[in-house]
This record gives structure tokens, C-alpha cells and sequence, in this order.
């Protein structure tokens, strides 16, 4: 068994970092996703984007699909020495080269026999968890299509990692704008929901220069305004990801909350004078915000 967000935080490695939502809180640090970005071939896993590969994926894969010259347009910018998958061949790639147990299946085969508590995505009362795979459903009602659960938007919007298409090649998007329509915990391979400490990102919540920014400051400035606490003149955070004066008070605010009252469910009554940059604070603050769970501590 291996653990689901190993898998991936490895296949954000390989997404086109260009593809990532500005406000993407995901399993893997942004600067870590996009290192060694792959391309799209239908029926592929792991195969060199050579000009051979490339011909012989057109004569076997494409010929009936696009014309040459449209194939050719669309593979013309890709590194003759990287890497293309398809969307199975994502995980197949990660299981064969990377732990050593070769598989080559395909989503339909992912939903029947890997997956445990599945169905409709519509309608499902479980969050989804990271690593929880995600499928469209063909006409046929076979899985035509899968991706995985790799983080989500500051609105609380899932993120899925995928080897999307010829066009695409592997990108995070929004589950939302996509036609996902059933998932699955894959149980027959992957355990869920377990701490990845060692791989977690750390993020320091007080003012600095260059000014702070990026999905989880923007995920924090959300859950502060959810929760009631806001700037030095009584306003609402404006949630653009930048951390600045007015969010590193009502973060000040939250934190003497937390230490006088034990909650981080609203605004301390009290005065909040006293506490500098939460450095004198240790006890974990929860908010959960559209769904988003935020988990802050303070260092010593």
C-alpha cells in the first residue's frame, strides 16, 4: 500500500506549472510542481518525446484523428527529451518506475477494481480527500478519463491533477470546469488521510518584505473574514493572496482570540493588546472556511 499523497505531490511534479491557479493550496509547494513537466500520448506511459515516439504515436494513435500537419503543430514545442503519459499511464508510470510494480491498466479498470466507496460525484456527502481519483463516465458507462485530487482553490474548489490531452499534456484544474463525473478512494493501492510532515509546506503568517503572497495567504484572508475578524479599521480582508498590514492584524486578533477564549469561532471581546506575531503562542488554531480546513501554528 503507499500513500495517496505521495503519488501526488510526485504528479504535480511532472504539471505544467503555467496550468496552476494563482490561489492553489496544494499537496506540494508551488515551487516544487512544474520541475519536469510531461506531455500527452493516448495509450502511453512514460514514453520519450522523440521524433520516433512521436511518428509512431501518429501511425498507431492520432492518423484517424487529426491530420499530420494539425499533430505536428501541436508537438512542435515539446522536449525531444522529456516525457508524455496518459491519463492512467500517470499512476502507471509513478507504480512501475518509481516503486518498482508494474502496472499498465486503464481508468475503467482503476474504477472496477481499485477503487473503494465510489460513485457520482453529484451528490456525494464525503469531502473529497487528496488523492481520491476522479473519472468521466463514456457513453458506454465505462470510465473513459481519470485524474486525481491534489489540493484546492482559495474558494475551496478541488483541484485535480491530469494528463488531459494531446493539447493539454499534465495540468491541475478546477473540478468545477471539468466533466468529472464519478470518483473513488483507490483502497486497493493507496491509503488516505495520513500526515506527510516532512513534505508539508510551511507558511509564516506576519509582514515581511517582499510582501508575502499566494494561495494560502489568500486561503487565510478567507477564513478570517469567515470567522469575523478583520483589519485595524473594521473592514473585510480583501482576499488577494497578499499579506500585508491589514492581514497580519486581524491574524493578531485571531491569535489573542485563541488565547484568551480557547476558540478561533469568532472575534475576542477582550483587548488583544500584548501579543506580537503569535510568538508567544503554541496551541494550534482550526478554521474551516467553504469546506477548507486551516490549521495554524505558531513557532517559538
Amino acid at each position: 500500500m503507499y500513500k495517496a499523497e505521495e503519488f501526488v505531490r510526485w504528479a504535480l511534479s511532472h504539471a505544467k506549472r503555467e496550468s496552476i491557479p494563482p490561489s492553489a493550496v496544494l499537496a506540494l509547494p508551488r515551487e516544487r510542481c512544474g520541475t519536469e513537466p510531461w506531455q500527452y500520448l493516448f495509450g502511453s506511459v512514460r514514453v520519450r518525446t522523440d521524433d520516433a515516439a512521436l511518428d509512431l504515436y501518429y501511425e498507431n494513435r492520432y492518423k484517424k484523428q487529426m491530420t499530420r500537419a494539425r499533430y505536428d503543430v501541436l508537438t512542435a514545442d515539446w522536449d525531444r527529451s522529456g516525457f508524455a503519459t496518459d491519463c492512467q499511464g500517470l499512476l502507471d508510470a509513478w507504480l512501475t518506475y518509481e516503486k518498482g510494480e508494474r502496472t499498465d491498466i486503464n481508468a475503467d479498470m482503476n474504477y472496477r477494481l481499485w477503487c473503494g466507496e465510489k460513485g457520482p460525484i453529484a451528490g456525494g456527502a464525503r469531502p473529497l480527500a487528496v488523492g481520491e481519483a476522479v473519472f468521466r463516465m463514456g457513453g458506454s458507462g465505462r470510465m473513459t478519463h481519470v485524474g486525481w485530487i491534489c489540493g484546492h482553490d482559495a474558494d475551496g474548489t478541488p483541484l485535480v491533477v491530469e494528463a488531459r490531452g494531446i493539447a493539454y499534456g499534465v495540468v491541475v484544474t478546477r473540478l468545477t470546469e471539468r466533466d468529472f463525473t464519478h470518483r473513488g478512494l483507490m483502497t486497493a493501492r493507496f491509503t488516505y488521510g495520513e500526515e506527510q510532515e516532512d513534505e508539508m509546506e510551511t507558511i509564516i503568517f506576519k509582514e515581511a518584505k517582499p510582501m508575502p503572497e499566494g494561495g494560502a495567504y489568500r486561503a487565510m484572508q478567507a477564513a478570517l473574514n469567515e470567522a469575523g475578524y478583520r483589519d485595524a479599521q473594521g473592514n473585510e480582508l480583501e482576499e488577494d493572496g497578499k499579506w500585508g498590514a491589514k492581514s497580519a492584524f486581524a491574524f493578531a486578533k485571531l491569535l489573542a482570540a485563541h488565547a484568551q477564549n480557547g476558540s478561533a469561532d469568532g472575534p475576542a471581546d477582550g483587548p488583544v493588546d500584548g501579543i506580537e506575531d503569535g510568538s508567544d503562542f503554541t496551541a494550534p488554531v482550526v478554521l474551516t472556511v467553504n469546506g477548507v480546513r486551516v490549521t495554524v501554528e505558531s513557532v517559538q
